[in-house]
């Protein structure tokens, strides 16, 4: 098993943000489908299509399948992510 990684998520309407340790090897898709979890919040379509995305450094991630160890690399014990809400208007 790999080393541990202290991972904090933010969620701006959130007032406590969502603390977990994860191994090095878990990808950012578990992270972030946990950290939907813990806010209660879904991707969804309504009138408009609503879609959740990490981002850490400012930049958005999209590959759901890397690992912490790929994006912060081996030494980092720790990573701050934000999750943010992308709100496509429907026709």
């Amino acid at each position: 098993m790999g080393q541990q990684v202290e991972v904090t998520v933010e969620y701006l309407p959130a007032t406590q943000p969502y603390r977990h340790p994860y191994s090095e090897e878990a990808v950012l898709g578990t992270i972030r489908t946990d950290a939907m979890g813990f806010f209660g919040v879904s991707d969804h379509q309504d009138r408009d299509t609503h879609q959740f995305f990490l981002e850490f450094d400012r930049h958005r991630l999209t590959n759901a399948a890397e690992t912490l160890e790929q994006l912060v690399g081996p030494q980092r014990r720790g990573a701050h992510f934000n999750l943010v809400e992308e709100i496509k208007p429907g026709s």
